[in-house]
């Protein structure tokens, strides 16, 4: 059966890494969106909470709950407002109509758009906004933003920077001595990485970091591998084919194995153009089928992803796709 590996002393070694650049597990939220961008969140939220981590960022209601248990800070960052909001669990407002529709004395952490455009308000609605919390009865416990480029090389990082330092001083001027009380973060992966240093009042928000992939890091390891198992072996005789259409003829005798991944376990769909190396410098034989695919025999298992990197590169994506559409479903083990 077709498994994930979970690294955790890989894992372990970048939350220490994470943890010194921002300044202290308390300053450091944990994403663990999207099954934690693959790598299964229920198994990775005891390693964390074990080396200090206890505030994470997840994508909904759903999600919290599965962690509810385990850490003490829950921020959910997309959500629907219903009126029935968990007193437990903090709540991103990513829009100000929603402040009417949230259920009052509900925690919250405004999100500010500083050029993104994707979510949060503006700089110069902040006045208003902050009138409307206290009025509805709304908790502010933090202030939040998120880069468009922080791994891009141009100035735009440095703009989003501006913008939230004259939003966090205009919050300051306003709110005063409760101001003291809240959480700013605004450095994500990349920005952590890219930054010398962390403000004296911010947390960071990592996540894809954790598991070993930063463009201003070299020195993280990879916390996840996949390995499929054989289910099969032959020799395929010269001319013969294998798979779907034929893709692959052999120029020769060469004794291939089946092994038990495939499309349906969330690998992109390899379609036979193009060699496709795996880890091992076997290549893939033929069109990927739902469950399975073809390449020179490895033996008992072989690992078909161990830097997510290269699987992205030759389907024109990124590392996070790659991750996050490995199905829940396959076993993952820690080791």
């Amino acid at each position: 059966m077709a498994y994930i590996k979970i690294d955790r002393l890989a894992y372990e070694y970048n939350l220490d890494l994470i943890a010194s650049k921002a300044g202290g597990y308390q300053r450091v939220i944990c994403v663990f969106k999207d099954n934690a961008y693959g790598h299964g969140a229920k198994l990775l939220a005891p390693i964390a909470k074990a080396k200090g981590i206890n505030f994470v960022a997840v994508k909904n209601e759903a999600e919290a709950k599965e962690l509810e248990d385990i850490f003490d800070n829950i921020l959910i960052l997309s959500h629907h407002p219903h009126g029935g909001e968990n007193e437990k669990f903090i709540y991103a407002l990513n829009e100000k109509n929603d402040i009417k529709k949230i259920k009052k004395n509900t925690k919250i952490h405004l999100v500010i758009d500083t050029n993104m455009h994707r979510n949060g308000i503006l700089p110069e609605e902040i006045q208003e906004i902050l009138y409307e919390l206290r009025n509805h009865n709304l908790q502010l416990h933090g202030v939040m933003m998120h880069f468009a480029g922080s791994d891009e090389m141009d100035a735009s990082y440095f703009v989003q920077k501006q913008k939230f330092q004259y939003a966090k001083e205009l919050i300051y001027n306003l709110l005063q001595e409760d101001a003291k009380n809240l959480i700013f973060h605004s450095h994500n992966s990349e920005a952590l990485f890219r930054a010398n240093t962390l403000e004296d009042d911010e947390y960071c928000r990592v996540g894809l970091v954790q598991f070993g992939y930063a463009y201003f890091s070299k020195d993280l390891h990879r916390v996840l591998s996949l390995w499929a198992e054989r289910l099969s072996q032959r020799i395929l005789k010269k001319g013969q084919c294998v798979g779907y259409g034929g893709v692959y003829n052999a120029k020769e005798d060469i004794e291939i194995a089946t092994y038990d991944l495939g499309y349906a376990d969330g690998l992109l769909r390899y379609d036979g153009k193009g060699d496709f190396y795996l880890p091992s410098g076997k290549k893939i034989l033929g069109k990927m089928s739902m469950d399975s695919f073809s390449c020179e025999n490895n033996g008992e298992t072989i690992c078909v992803i161990d830097d997510a990197n290269v699987m992205a590169e030759f389907f024109n994506t990124i590392s996070y796709e790659i991750l996050v559409k490995l199905s829940p479903n396959l076993k993952r083990i820690v080791v």
